[in-house]
């Protein structure tokens, strides 16, 4: 995306309909995610029609309902994968979903409580799972959007895999550019028209 970039992962299927991941803080207000603070994220999802995905590539405009799905995207890192890989991806981004909905029962229950007592009981729960390493929570400067794309992108490429595992840059760009260039296996695509001013920034997107 855009400026710092945001990071999302589309899977299109054999008769190239699109499945989009999209992962987002949820728990943690923006000065908190400022400040390295952990919390619960939200993987929001869109689908797309073989048209749409294809006007996509050609424009880099998404129009999803969803926490950054309704914007302008600059790249695309590419490659195909087998019908076994793709399920392998969506079944690793089942955590992303199990968590986040445990979180928004125990945010619901609170809510909805009478009781301080109950209220606090329930604030405590939701406040150890902002603490539960087990989980994939999201933390601006750790696991981010960019993070989570990779990760689910590693369920299905043994090279981004390794990646994730030895390398680590600030932005998403960084990121991109750095597998890019270590990964022959995938292709690199430009999405629509980048104004210069874009293009400088897109060129200093690189730590």
């Amino acid at each position: 995306m855009k400026g710092l970039g945001h990071s999302i992962l589309l899977l299109t299927d054999e008769n190239g309909c699109g499945t989009v991941l999209s992962f987002n803080g949820m728990q943690s207000s923006l000065g908190e995610s400022i400040l390295g603070k952990a919390g619960v994220g939200k993987m929001s999802t869109g689908t797309m029609s073989a048209e749409e995905v294809s006007l996509f590539l050609k424009t880099g405009n998404l129009h999803l309902d969803g926490d950054q799905l309704n914007d302008n995207y600059d790249w695309a890192l590419y490659r195909p994968i087998s019908p076994e890989a793709y399920q392998a991806v969506l079944s690793h981004a089942q955590i992303y979903f199990r968590t986040e909905e445990r979180f928004q029962s125990l945010y619901t229950r609170w809510a909805l409580a009478d009781l301080e007592t109950e209220k606090a009981v329930l604030a405590q729960e939701m406040e150890e799972m902002r603490q539960d390493r087990t989980l994939p929570l999201y933390r601006l400067y750790t696991n981010n959007c960019d993070h989570a794309a990779r990760e689910l992108a590693g369920a299905a490429d043994d090279a981004m895999q390794n990646y994730n595992l030895r390398t680590w840059h600030r932005t998403p760009n960084g990121n991109l550019k750095a597998f890019g260039h270590a990964a022959p296996q995938w292709g690199a695509l430009s999405l629509g028209e980048n104004s210069p001013g874009e293009k400088l920034l897109e060129f200093f997107m690189i730590f």
